[in-house]
């Protein structure tokens, strides 16, 4: 009956009514229409917020003078690193459209200027309470004082005809949850002795001459539980665990036919009285078992993902004055220091290939000027300057907020131990002499001193 109703139906539409299809066609464009200018409208919105947001927001540079008889190492920076996650907000539907709140970045810097080595710290201002004090915990003889943003001392116009400049985003080369090698790698077995892997970047930005800077930058921001989902899901394919990642209703089915029509198959061959595993059971079996070297990586992506994590981007600038700019010892030396860090069946950092000054003339310059400006922003991804038909294009696909899928934005991300191994205060045995170091410890005299 109702089939018979729903043929009627079709033929009344389709033989004399082409009206009423017109009209259902005309609303559904209607709607189509609707939709895209209501999401051109949020999305462009939401960014003119939250870049009124950012432009309201007021940051300040912090010096951490090393303790000069710090014995500490990454470990207590791993408790620094937890401190900071409390900056992580969770704004509310009125707060992100009205006000257009959003995560803020903090930047964790080690500079050296003509061989002059600071760690430093660019925080929102309304941070520097809780960066304060997580520094403090951790290190009580250290000294904080405000600094000079030393990255606005330089021109930062290219072509210089004073200064050159070397200058690359560095990610990681295979994926998040694939961790680095971490301070733990490098304690000896028995002594538990750190073979502390910032001594040989330490002894490269010392060396620097006069006229030479090396700035490292590390912009990082808390994370919720991406990396976990991540790392989960590439365990279970190492260890040939099936999992259902389509979200698609018709794959779902077919999915469930086939493991039914399997089990029924399962069933005949156990009633018929065959003794000998099914191949499928056989690859079951045989999925089971992981190499040594495979279950060293599982183990090493769950101890990872076990732990707070940044989103993070690092950033090399390599400026010198044009009479003693040196690639090799600006930038191959602190490269080489992170492949410290490196392993071949994990993970490692490298610079990212689209970041790094090309040969062309024509476009070396505009990127020397976009990553120094990135720089000084602690912006996560620097902007070149277009011209001419592909600046009208950016503008186009940026106001149909289709302007992501020309970008390369990355995400690297790195847990608290990472980040420690890779930021961290040296210990006193290994402290080189041009790092700024606290004074004297200071104490009260010894009770009963007798006075005249």
């Amino acid at each position: 009956m109702n089939f018979a109703i729903n043929l009627n139906f079709l033929s009344f539409l389709f033989e004399g009514n082409i009206f009423y299809l017109r009209v259902i066609f005309f609303i559904l464009v209607i709607i189509i229409i609707f939709w895209i200018i209501s999401r051109i409208y949020w999305k462009n919105w939401l960014d003119y917020k939250q870049k009124q947001y950012l432009a309201d927001q007021k940051y300040i540079l912090l010096a951490i003078d090393v303790p000069r008889y710090n014995e500490q190492g990454p470990e207590a920076v791993e408790r620094f690193f937890s401190h900071l996650s409390g900056i992580k907000i969770q704004p509310t539907w009125w707060e992100k459209y009205s006000e257009g709140q959003k995560q803020l970045d903090i930047s964790l810097e080690i500079v050296s200027i003509e061989g002059q080595i600071r760690f430093l710290i660019y925080t929102p201002i309304q941070f520097r309470d809780l960066v304060e004090a997580a520094i403090y915990a951790t290190y009580p003889g250290v000294e904080i004082s405000e600094f000079d943003d030393y990255s606005k001392k330089v021109l930062n116009e290219f072509p210089n005809d004073e200064y050159d400049l070397w200058g690359a985003d560095i990610g990681l080369y295979n994926k998040n949850p694939y961790p680095i090698r971490t301070y733990p790698n490098f304690e000896h077995s028995l002594s538990k002795e750190l073979k502390d892997p910032m001594v040989d970047l330490l002894e490269i930005l010392g060396k620097l001459q006069k006229g030479e800077q090396v700035w490292i930058q590390f912009i990082i921001k808390p994370i919720g539980t991406e990396l976990k989902k991540q790392g989960e899901a590439i365990v279970k394919n190492i260890m040939g665990i099936k999992t259902d990642t389509s979200d698609n209703i018709v794959d779902k089915m077919a999915h469930l036919v086939i493991k039914i029509g399997q089990e029924v198959v399962d069933f005949i061959a156990e009633a018929i009285g065959i003794l000998f595993s099914t191949e499928a059971e056989n690859k079951k079996i045989e999925k089971k078992i992981i190499s040594p070297g495979e279950k060293r990586i599982v183990e090493a992506i769950q101890d990872k993902i076990a732990k707070i994590a940044f989103d993070t981007r690092i950033r090399l600038i390599y400026i010198a004055e044009k009479q003693v700019f040196s690639k090799d010892r600006g930038v191959i030396g602190v490269l080489s220091a992170f492949n410290a860090v490196n392993t071949l069946d994990m993970n490692g950092l490298e610079p990212e290939k689209k970041t790094v000054t090309p040969r062309q003339p024509q476009k070396m310059e505009a990127k020397k000027t976009a990553i120094i400006k990135a720089y000084q922003k602690r912006a996560r991804y620097r902007k070149i300057e277009s011209k001419g038909l592909i600046k009208i294009l950016k503008s186009i696909a940026k106001f149909l907020t289709i302007d992501k899928l020309f970008e390369n934005k990355k995400k690297n991300i790195l847990n608290i131990e990472e980040l420690a191994t890779l930021y961290h205060f040296p210990v006193v045995s290994v402290i080189p002499p041009l790092i700024k170091k606290t004074g004297s410890k200071k104490a009260e005299p010894p009770f009963g001193l007798p006075v005249k």
